[in-house]
């Protein structure tokens, strides 16, 4: 006699963005077989409908299935149809937080050994295909494992209006075009480890409006920092505003931009920066190098980052097993994978945390994030992948910034209130730095984040020489005041950064000849965009520079930033006077700097004129005075006692 299969049968394929999840409940899904041909057919303006027909084969004659249930990982889906040869199926759908389940009853039963039920499903979501700015994105599902999956065929159906595809992971079995669409198609074998990206735009565009709250509640004066947007191998970032001007604008070793403030005493300072940021899919860099130390610095451990704990690398040989792949990319990958499969976002943290904003969410670090593996946000994740990273030899360190995101259920945000998130990078030899994001892939059920990001992510600080150290934008406040810091919004217009220097030189004036002295050479950007490294040199006709060298780094200078070099000069001869310039040859600019030089003998004439008089004067009433003193004591030693003088005895 039959019995009953199922009242919840699995199909088999994963989550992407806001795709369906279906997971398998009550009856092992290797009694029945099935087999897919599905459509993403994305419309002008991205509302996609998703078509899917499935065969559905019984391998037993002891059960039978007469529905089944998915849950999809989206709260946006709506046109929810299906029908079997009978006509159409009884549909229930029930939404929850971030998901929608989807009950489906069969108008027949899959009943009997190699029976086969073919039916259809079909709904409609606003998830699938985001228009964000200058880039169309597109995603669909990764399949989940499944020993009876016998074929699985996706076909996504694109608007050329969309422009030429940027990025399409993994490359299509087939790419044609046909009555205004792009038909791109995959097969079960690309899609069993990750889904389809496929990005339509070569750049996005932002503007950001930032403030920073620094305060001094000491007793003396300090020199703090805040640090700003940075360019970075996918960004390039203009300032067109940064309200008070800082004292300069650095680079640390990381590639951030530190701007200089000076704090009095119980001193309380507002700062805002506005600029645009332009986002690319691509590396700018075409020869991508990492100095030695830095290499060094980017696997060591540190607070959050524990590569040396045994726990993690015990978990690291696991992980790459008795033979690991030789290849940089590879081994991230395998460490990626884990780190998706083993951790689970927990929601329920930063919704405790909303009546704490001042304090933020706890971070647990990487070990703590192995034990706790069902609590975590999006920097256990970045933190985990990082330890295992460094501890596998791989240079890795924390992006932390704003992403954009249409639904924070299944991308979540989870550094502060506002619209901060972290992610990490890892330094390949051949690419360079490459950014994955291990949160995202997780929170969307399969999203395919480790072989290329996209266009949504915006650094505001790198993190790699410290775990803790910068703060980014969004995260400075004053105790208790209550502030939304963090403006960034897309953007339509295009912009040219203008990187653009000043150069001073400051010498005594005039330069005494023969005399050692010393020139400065300041070189400030005035311009919007950083001005990349650079040798400068720096030279005059008669006047020596002790310590030139045939052309000095300047390194790249960021916008409102200065570098200061200073030189031992001096002239040949004490009497010389001569008309001279200073010449700084930067590039294809030269900038010049008219001096004097003046004899120290001549030009000191007047003065020491004045000198010689008074000294002498000094030195004629100091002989008469002295000779008077003298001639008084010499008296005074031959006086008697009664005051006459005394004579001297013949012998």
């Amino acid at each position: 006699m039959l019995k009953k299969i199922l009242a919840v049968l699995a199909i088999f394929f994963a989550i992407i963005i806001s795709s369906p999840t279906i997971s398998a409940q009550d009856q092992p899904s290797s009694d029945f077989a099935s087999s897919y041909d599905v459509l993403y057919d994305v419309s002008e303006d991205g509302t996609t409908t998703i078509t899917e027909k499935v065969a559905l084969k019984n391998l037993t004659s002891q059960f039978y299935a007469n529905q089944f249930k998915l849950t999809i990982g989206a709260t946006q889906i709506f046109d929810i149809k299906g029908s079997d040869p009978a006509g159409p199926l009884e549909i229930d759908t029930q939404k929850q937080d971030t998901s929608t389940t989807i009950t489906i009853k069969f108008n027949q039963q899959v009943a009997g050994l190699g029976k086969v039920l073919p039916w259809t499903l079909q709904f409609k979501s606003n998830d699938f295909a985001q228009n964000l700015g200058k880039v169309w994105e597109i995603r669909a599902p990764r399949i989940s494992s499944s020993t009876n999956l016998e074929s699985y065929n996706l076909t996504i159906s694109v608007p050329t209006s969309f422009g030429e595809p940027t990025l399409i992971s993994p490359t299509p079995r087939s790419q044609t075009v046909s009555q205004g669409k792009l038909f791109l198609t995959f097969d079960k074998e690309q899609l069993k480890d990750a889904g389809v990206s496929a990005s339509f735009g070569t750049h996005q565009l932002f503007d950001f409006d930032l403030a920073y709250h620094l305060q001094n509640d000491g007793l003396v004066p300090v020199l703090t920092n805040i640090a700003l947007p940075p360019d970075t191998s996918y960004q390039d970032i203009i300032f067109q505003f940064i309200d008070p001007r800082p004292i300069n604008v650095t680079l640390d070793k990381d590639g951030n931009y530190l701007a200089w403030y000076k704090l009095g005493r119980n001193q309380k300072l507002d700062i805002r920066v506005l600029g645009s940021a332009k986002i690319y899919s691509s590396s700018k860099v075409e020869k991508p190098t990492l100095d030695e130390n830095l290499r060094k610095i980017y696997t060591k451990a540190d607070k959050y980052w524990e590569k040396d704990h045994p726990q993690i690398v015990a978990l690291l040989d696991d992980i790459l097993g008795t033979t690991p792949p030789q290849n940089t990319e590879d081994k991230a990958r395998q460490i990626y994978r884990y780190v998706v499969g083993a951790l689970s976002y927990d929601q329920s943290r930063l919704e405790q945390n909303v009546n704490n904003a001042d304090q933020g969410v706890e971070r647990f670090g990487a070990v703590t994030a192995l034990n706790t593996p069902k609590e975590a946000v999006c920097m256990e994740f970045t933190d985990l992948f990082i330890a295992l990273s460094r501890a596998a030899g791989i240079p890795a360190r924390e992006l932390d910034g704003y992403a954009y995101t249409a639904n924070t259920s299944l991308r979540p945000l989870s550094l502060t209130k506002d619209v901060l998130h972290a992610w990490p990078e890892y330094w390949d030899g051949t690419r360079g730095w490459v950014m994955i994001d291990p949160t995202w892939e997780n929170t969307t059920g399969g999203v395919d984040y480790f072989t290329k990001l996209d266009l949504n992510h915006f650094v505001f600080a790198i993190k790699g020489v410290s775990s803790t150290q910068p703060i980014p934008a969004g995260s400075y406040k004053f105790q208790g005041i209550d502030t939304q810091d963090v403006g960034v919004t897309l953007s339509e217009n295009d912009f040219l950064g203008k990187p653009q220097i000043k150069v001073s030189v400051t010498a005594s004036d005039p330069i005494l000849a023969g005399i050692p002295s010393k020139v400065k050479v300041t070189i400030s950007n005035v311009g919007n965009a950083l001005y990349p490294p650079a040798s400068f040199f720096l030279s005059s006709e008669k006047i020596d520079i002790l310590n030139q060298q045939s052309s000095i780094n300047m390194g790249a200078i960021p916008p409102f930033g200065n570098a200061e070099f200073e030189f031992n000069i001096r002239t040949t001869s004490l009497f010389e006077s001569f008309e001279d310039e200073f010449k700084v040859r930067i590039g294809e600019q030269e900038f010049n700097q008219k001096v004097s030089v003046k004899p120290f003998l001549l030009f000191r004439t007047i003065p020491l004129i004045i000198l010689s008089t008074v000294f002498m004067i000094v030195a004629i009433y100091g002989g008469v005075l002295g000779g008077l003193l003298y001639r008084r004591r010499v008296l005074k030693t031959h006086l008697t006692p009664d005051g006459t003088k005394s004579k001297k005895v013949k012998n």
